[in-house]
């Protein structure tokens, strides 16, 4: 990304995991829930926070390997309470809308990586699959309101990063339907669509730009005088 994007796309990245992390763990602290492994191994029991983290599905890899992997790390862990969001949804999410970003051809690999590991987290007892929507919903928001309002437009002409002039942030206006509004004759186009659309063209009475009619006699006070 550092390479191939846009100057500036990896400090939004960095600013938009961040912020996507810290909202996460602040629902997580808010509003704690079980994972699947917590109900696979105590049951449907009043939550008890003194009992310690598991890998789950993941200690089968320590075992398979001799090697303790992500035992230690999860039976470690102080959240063991914080299924929801998923971060590692959210962080799939997040890191596959901005390669998609850079890099647009590849947006299906980018997609099959994201539902494997949103599959694998329910597989191994790490989430259920609400959690992974609520991780991938939060990561969206942010990514779309970072690339409407702060995030550098990749130019099509441009492959490494050295070789822009210049960067636009935000989105592309013509994406919006705004393609009025662009540097090439904007003043002429709009123009030529407000005589376009105008609703006097369209309902057939006369236009003031028009050099041979003109309002003028059809006023109220021009009909009150012809009265008189």
């Amino acid at each position: 990304m550092f390479v191939f994007a846009a100057p500036g796309t990896v400090p939004m990245f960095a600013k938009s995991f961040g912020w996507m992390n810290l909202i996460g763990v602040a629902i997580q602290l808010s509003f704690p829930c079980s994972p699947p492994w917590y109900e696979n191994k105590y049951g449907l029991v009043p939550a008890t926070y003194a009992v310690k983290g598991s890998p789950a599905g993941l200690a089968a890899i320590d075992k398979l390997f001799g090697i303790a992997l992500y035992t230690p790390g999860f039976t470690g862990s102080p959240m063991v309470f914080g299924a929801f969001p998923s971060l590692h949804a959210g962080s799939a999410v997040m890191e596959a809308l901005f390669m998609s970003h850079v890099f647009p051809r590849l947006t299906p690999v980018f997609t099959i990586y994201t539902l494997w590991l949103w599959w694998a987290t329910m597989y191994l007892s790490h989430h259920y699959a609400v959690d992974l929507v609520g991780g991938s919903l939060l990561s969206g928001v942010i990514f779309f309101v970072v690339k409407s309002k702060f995030l550098p437009r990749q130019q099509s002409d441009k492959m490494f990063r050295w070789d822009y002039d210049y960067t636009e942030i935000g989105e592309d206006p013509s994406e919006k339907g705004y393609a009025l509004a662009s540097a090439d004759g904007a003043a002429e186009d709009a123009d030529e669509w407000t005589i376009g659309s105008s609703s006097s063209i369209s309902s057939g009475s006369r236009s003031p730009i028009d050099e041979s009619n003109s309002w003028e006699g059809e006023t109220l006070a021009s009909d009150t005088e012809a009265q008189r």
